[in-house]
């Protein structure tokens, strides 16, 4: 097995452009929909059929808060549309395309975050003029349907997006102690083609892609709890609230659903969740702090993202 170290370290002073790949106003989302294959993709959107070129891309308005279905290619996914408090961007893979977020170190004073490199450099098995090689360069590959620029899920949120340079040069603060690191995502051959800048022989590099089925896909759904088992009386009605609300959540739409969804991430559920919860555990009472745990953990990876899959 052959293999390539690759690295890359630029040397500059610094500015910094935003990038983003959609926008909310109200309780509408305009996302985009990326289709970087060679040919031509129809998508439908709640059954409104969208055609999309080979190498483009289209946005698409999502009118209201609430649940959706996507179909492609023989196949669909329902997911639901909400606000979030703080990202409110990302565009939408429907042909589970590889994506490439990738970690540019920037220098002024010819340093490097070397350790930074080094844990951040992953090996990857690829053919390059179909024979295998391994190559190991700062990335992370993703090909989610939803793919949302949110720190939490890809643990790092993007500095510059699909349709965004990486520029050459950025601009940092004097007192900045250490060497910059930006973040850019790449469509796959887009990648290629800025590998390629320093190795010719990169032009033929082919990346895996094994996508799962939609119908495989992690859904986010209301956990299943045996309301019963809970000891506290308190604990047992915030719990069974709780639960009917989130079940009614994905139900409605629009105004009826941004109006429930920010009760219930509201600071006075979390205050009170938050309260019946240290109660149940100097009543030594575990049951109901197991419940609401149950619930936190299902629902706390999509609490800053926009889109995210359910059944």
């Amino acid at each position: 097995m052959k293999k390539i170290i690759y690295s890359l370290l630029l040397v500059c002073s610094i500015f910094l452009v935003g990038c983003f790949e959609s926008s909310t106003t109200g309780n509408s989302i305009i996302r985009l929909i990326d289709n970087p294959t060679d040919k031509e993709i129809k998508v439908a959107i709640d059954g409104n059929e969208l055609v999309i070129p080979a190498k483009s891309s289209v946005n698409h308005t999502f009118e209201y808060y609430g649940k959706h279905q996507l179909t492609y290619n023989g196949q669909s996914l329902n997911f639901i549309v909400k606000p979030t408090k703080s990202y409110n961007d990302g565009f939408i893979n429907p042909t589970q395309s590889n994506y490439y977020i990738y970690q540019a170190y920037y220098s002024t004073k010819g340093q490097t975050r070397k350790n930074e490199m080094i844990k951040n450099v992953k090996t990857f098995q690829v053919t390059i003029n179909g024979e295998p090689w391994d190559i190991e360069l700062p990335v992370k590959i993703i090909n989610d349907v939803f793919i949302e620029r949110y720190y939490g899920k890809y643990g790092v949120a993007w500095s510059y997006g699909i349709n965004d340079k990486l520029p050459e040069q950025i601009s940092v603060e004097k007192s900045t102690s250490s060497d910059p690191i930006r973040y850019k995502l790449f469509r796959e051959a887009d990648f290629i083609d800025y590998l390629a800048k320093t190795d010719e022989e990169l032009k033929t590099l082919q990346f895996p892609n094994q996508p799962k089925k939609y119908a495989d896909l992690t859904k986010h759904i209301v956990p299943n709890i045996n309301i019963a088992d809970i000891k506290c009386d308190e604990g047992r009605e915030f719990v069974k609230q709780h639960l009917a609300d989130w079940n009614n959540l994905f139900t409605l739409k629009g105004d009826e659903f941004t109006k429930l969804h920010s009760q219930i991430i509201s600071s006075d559920t979390y205050k009170k969740s938050s309260n019946i919860y240290d109660k149940c555990i100097k009543e030594k009472d575990y049951t109901c702090s197991s419940a609401i745990r149950k619930i936190d953990s299902a629902f706390r990876p999509i609490e800053q993202v926009n889109l995210f899959i359910t059944e």
